[in-house]
């Protein structure tokens, strides 16, 4: 079954949030969720399951900040290979058992770095440049292909140099191991706006995105479901590709995520209505009952045209 065909027949569901869900567990740990591939597999595998199980046919590893220049704050920059092999290996474990066709995306997060404003800061003691930013990813994306993953997705892009860095490593990283992936794009947003943080429109990225030949872009985190509509709805009308959105379930408080499963699926359903999306998940906040939910409001329902 081919990702690409698959996408033009039928609104796909991404899972939901990892971290969410292994706060769950009340894990005494640095904080560091890259790492529990490797200590806690099968907490990680357990996360992957009842996401499949929910109805999802894509599962992200947990290796959204599996590289080097994230990993240099839990001094474990050397550890970045094993990361992602041991996160590819746990949503491949959970793939594979599904009794569907399951793709497995590889994630990579935007790392705690901006290339952005380190060029407008030009701070003489940040050693953090494009050439190690790029490096750093490619080894990245070689280790999740390594591992086995269908499909790489750079996500939560907050800022565009970051994002063409990931791609130029994927880039070189697929000419390296002579293997090409789907790769997925997704961004997120400012309240009040569709830029990122560093102030670029999400358009001028999905222009820069799309000379690599991605098969998605979309917005993921950022806020609630109800507010993405018109952001959606922008990016809907202005790429040739597919459309993904995985929004948090709401904005945090005291009490946590405020956005009940129904409410995502209803949010999510609409644009799903009106034909804008191809890919349909969860962010920050939603967990397996949030997927579940969104699962059973889409089905069905026809996927956009691109």
């Amino acid at each position: 079954m081919i990702f690409q065909e698959e996408l033009k027949k039928r609104i796909l569901i991404l899972d939901g949030g990892m971290g969410t869900c292994i706060q769950g567990y009340g894990l005494q740990y640095d904080g560091n969720n890259d790492m529990l591939p490797l200590t806690h597999p099968e907490i990680i595998e357990e996360i992957h399951k009842a996401y499949v199980d929910a109805g999802a046919d894509i599962i992200e590893t947990c290796s959204f900040s599996a590289n080097s220049i994230s990993q240099a704050g839990y001094n474990a920059q050397d550890k970045v290979k094993e990361m992602c092999l041991a996160a590819a290996k746990c949503a491949r474990k959970a793939a594979d058992n599904a009794p569907r066709k399951v793709w497995v995306a590889g994630s990579m997060g935007p790392t705690d770095k901006s290339l952005t404003i380190i060029e407008m800061m030009m701070d003489p003691a940040e050693t953090v440049t494009r050439e190690s930013m790029q490096q750093a990813y490619k080894e990245q994306a070689l280790a999740l292909i390594e591992g086995g993953v269908d499909l790489l997705l750079v996500e939560t892009v907050t800022d565009a140099a970051n994002a063409q860095a990931a791609l130029d490593a994927i880039k070189e990283a697929f000419n390296e191991c002579g293997k090409e992936l789907p790769v997925m794009i997704s961004a997120s947003i400012m309240a009040g706006s569709t830029c990122l943080m560093t102030g670029t429109p999400i358009t001028e990225l999905f222009d820069m995105a799309g000379k690599y030949g991605i098969v998605s872009a979309g917005i993921n985190c950022s806020f609630g479901a109800t507010e993405l509509y018109e952001p959606i709805k922008e990016v809907s009308e202005y790429v040739k590709c597919a459309v993904s959105v995985y929004p948090n379930a709401g904005l945090p408080t005291a009490q946590g995520y405020t956005e009940k499963p129904a409410d995502t699926a209803a949010a999510l359903q609409r644009m799903a209505q009106d034909r804008l999306i191809n890919i349909a998940g969860g962010c920050c906040g939603t967990t397996p009952a949030h997927i579940k939910a969104i699962a059973e409001c889409l089905k069905g329902m026809s996927t956009r045209n691109y």
